[in-house]
């Protein structure tokens, strides 16, 4: 019996071989990541698509990043700004085409126009109203660790998108999204909604921003010594649809069990992408055991 098996177990590796995938014919996008905030400039980060079988590394994605395009934003108002391309070490690539004198407004519309070698790029978002949020505060859930909750009072004459994003402070170098950062009022319309805005290490598939190292707290949970920056936003329903199915995509990557059967959600014309806009409360988090900034 020892003596087929062995015989099996040679055959099976002497006829097998290398497989190689060819790759069809890829037509590369231009990738839109950019947001405009209430009080804040606009952000927006180019790059290119690439084929499903590229091998990524910090040079092949540097590589990927547009720094010869023209971006415009126009609000609702008909006043433009052509954006300005800036270093930013948080960012990766570190480079970021933002605005100079235009901020966003709560209640204000956006429209982003890119041209890059005669391709031209556009998208719309608005910045609705700000949220009415009722309460935001840590709460101790152990001697070393502790959980942030918060409350919103939803409105009910309207469909309402809410969207959370954190930065520790001496862990994070930029904002993010939290754990299951987004919520629509779908179940609670009208009425006050308790949530918890969870820590996450979502931006960081490469470990490029060292987000969440040698951190040994369970995922939900922040150390009870943390700062943490807090903004909760309201969104638009595209927005949400858009943000919603990036997160979902990040997911999916991650369960080898899970099936994607469409191609995530994009609200911007003759590229991918999303152009968000966002009506943000901020906030800092800390615990009574939290040293003294």
């Amino acid at each position: 019996m020892r003596i087929i098996l062995f015989i099996l177990l040679v055959a099976l590796f002497a006829c097998s071989k290398d497989i190689e995938i060819d790759q069809v014919d890829y037509e590369r996008k231009i990738v839109v990541d950019g947001w405009i905030e209430n009080d804040g400039r606009a952000n927006v980060l180019l790059t290119m698509s690439s084929p499903f079988l590229t091998d990524y590394d910090s040079a092949s994605i540097r590589n990927t990043f547009l720094n010869y395009a023209k971006v415009t934003i126009t609000n609702g108002k008909g006043e433009s700004e052509v954006l300005t391309l800036t270093h930013q070490d948080e960012f990766f690539p570190p480079f970021v085409y933002k605005s100079i004198s235009m901020k966003g407004e709560v209640g204000e519309s956006y429209r982003l126009d890119v041209t890059y070698k005669g391709k031209l790029v556009t998208a719309l978002t608005t910045i609705p109203s700000l949220p009415d949020v009722e309460r935001l505060e840590a709460e101790a859930v152990s001697d070393t660790s502790m959980i942030i909750n918060g409350s919103v009072n939803d409105d009910a004459f309207s469909e309402n998108y809410y969207y959370s994003q954190i930065k520790t402070l001496h862990f994070d170098t930029r904002f993010h999204p939290s754990d299951n950062p987004l919520m629509n009022d779908n179940l609670f319309n009208g009425e006050q909604h308790t949530f918890q805005v969870k820590r996450s290490n979502q931006p960081d598939p490469l470990n490029i921003y060292n987000i969440d190292s040698e951190r040994n707290y369970i995922s939900d949970e922040f150390a009870i010594t943390d700062t943490v920056l807090v903004k909760i936003s309201q969104i638009d329903a595209e927005s949400y649809r858009v943000l919603n199915g990036i997160y979902i995509d990040h997911l999916s990557h991650g369960n080898p069990f899970s099936l994607v059967d469409q191609k995530t959600h994009s609200n911007v014309e003759g590229g991918i992408g999303r152009w968000t806009g966002l009506a943000s409360l901020n906030y800092m988090i800390t615990h009574e055991k939290a040293p003294q900034q």
